[in-house]
């Protein structure tokens, strides 16, 4: 008697049970984490770091090995913009995050060139410029509405230039 009085329940439950909509707009955040910049412009040691890196882009010599290190370089600009937005360090911010995006954009120029002069380029280093340049766009559009007016302008131009870049990667497929 009890399993038939349970099942007449599920069954009349059932019908009572209505699928909830969303009205809010689904934001869909990109999978992708920015590595930690360690010390930051503002540091007194970080022309270190900047010999260091300037070395280092000296010393890698293969195209491709050297646009993904122009994206690490990219990203960890973009993160450093993130941190001096956090700290309201806006100016530092504006100036960093433009430095990232030029990174991105010889990151990019960089396997256009070596794809022009014949060179092939694996799926998953593009997958990995594609999702870089991804998550800049998603974190420029946020940070977008943390700096003053002052700053708005010089993230919207960092922005437009993401946008062309995103275009260039798609050409590289």
């Amino acid at each position: 008697m009890k399993y038939i009085l349970s099942v007449i329940f599920l069954i009349l439950s059932m019908g009572i049970v209505r699928p909830v909509i969303a009205t809010e707009p689904v934001v869909i955040k990109i999978e992708y984490a920015l590595p930690y910049p360690g010390i930051l412009p503002d540091h007194p040691l970080y022309f270190v770091k900047r010999v260091r890196d300037a070395v280092l882009e000296m010393v890698i010599i293969e195209p491709v090995r050297k646009s993904e290190f122009y994206i690490l370089q990219a990203d960890k600009r973009l993160q450093m913009g993130i941190m001096f937005i956090e700290q309201k360090k806006f100016s530092l911010a504006e100036t960093t995050i433009s430095k990232a995006e030029k990174y991105m954009e010889k990151a990019v120029t960089g396997l256009s060139t070596y794809k022009t002069s014949g060179g092939v380029i694996a799926p998953y280093v593009i997958e990995h410029a594609e999702k870089a340049a991804a998550k800049h766009a998603e974190v420029l559009q946020e940070l977008l509405v943390q700096v003053p007016e002052a700053q708005k302008s010089g993230i919207a131009s960092s922005f437009v230039l993401l946008a062309r870049i995103q275009q260039e990667i798609k050409a590289l497929k």
